[in-house]
Order: C-alpha cells, then sequence, then structure tokens
C-alpha cells in the first residue's frame, strides 16, 4: 500500500464522524486506490453479517445475512482471506482475540483478475481499518 493511501485510509477513520460515515469513506478509499468496481465494510457477529459501509457502482445485494453463508462466511471461519471469482475477502481480525470483528470485500468486473499484489495490499487495508471495529 502506498504510504499515501495508508495516511489517507487513517484518516478516514481518525474522526468524530459516525462509523458509517467513516466507513464508507475508508471502502471509497480502497476501491479508487486501484479502480475496483466495489468495495464493501461489514460487521462480524456471532450468526450474522451486516453492511456497514460501500463504494461503487450499487449498494450491496444483501445488506444483512447469516455468517455461515458463502465465500464470506467461509473467510470469517477460515478467518482467512477467501479470493472467490471477481472478488477478495478478507476478515478483520481483532488485535488481541484474532476474532473476526469486520470483512474487507473488494470486487472487480473480471473473475480471476487480481494478482498477488492486489490481495496483499487489500489486506493491508483490512488491517488498517481495525479502528472501525474498537
Amino acid at each position: 500500500m502506498s504510504d499515501a493511501t495508508l495516511h489517507d485510509l487513517a484518516a478516514s477513520l481518525d474522526t468524530t464522524e459516525m462509523r458509517e460515515v467513516r466507513a464508507r469513506r475508508a471502502a471509497e478509499i480502497v476501491r479508487a486506490a486501484r479502480g475496483f468496481r466495489w468495495a464493501g465494510i461489514y460487521d462480524v457477529d456471532d450468526d450474522r453479517i451486516e453492511a456497514v459501509g460501500h463504494s461503487g457502482v450499487q449498494a450491496p445485494v444483501f445488506i444483512e445475512f447469516p455468517a455461515d453463508r458463502g465465500a464470506i462466511g467461509d473467510a470469517v471461519r477460515m478467518r482467512a482471506t477467501v479470493v472467490h471469482g471477481a472478488q477478495v475477502i478478507v476478515p478483520i481480525l481483532g488485535a488481541e482475540s484474532g476474532i473476526p470483528m469486520g470483512i474487507l470485500v473488494v470486487e472487480r468486473t473480471e473473475t480471476g483478475s487480481f494478482t498477488d499484489d492486489d490481495r496483499a495490499f487489500i489486506e493491508r487495508c483490512a488491517t488498517a481499518m481495525m479502528p472501525l471495529f474498537e
């Protein structure tokens, strides 16, 4: 991640604005940094996942869904990044607990178009988003 992107992401989270506003701004920074089609940030509870903020061409298809559902549920269960078609899904883990607190989902238009560098970038962005979940 470039220093400028990291700085912008940290600044977007270090405000007194409503959490949803900060999440939406953080998603926009991630999306715009590499021209991704869409980026979304989700809360993770024991039994559900819920959208907090997004940036891109449309709202999330599902605002809230069971925590064990689909590729996002897989990322939560495994506590690991999942590349699924045109998506990269990264759990945002509690610093001390290692428990998934959130999820960062990033999409491209074309399936299989993420590079290893893209994945590493998205994982660093997810780590930088921990202030949204404290």
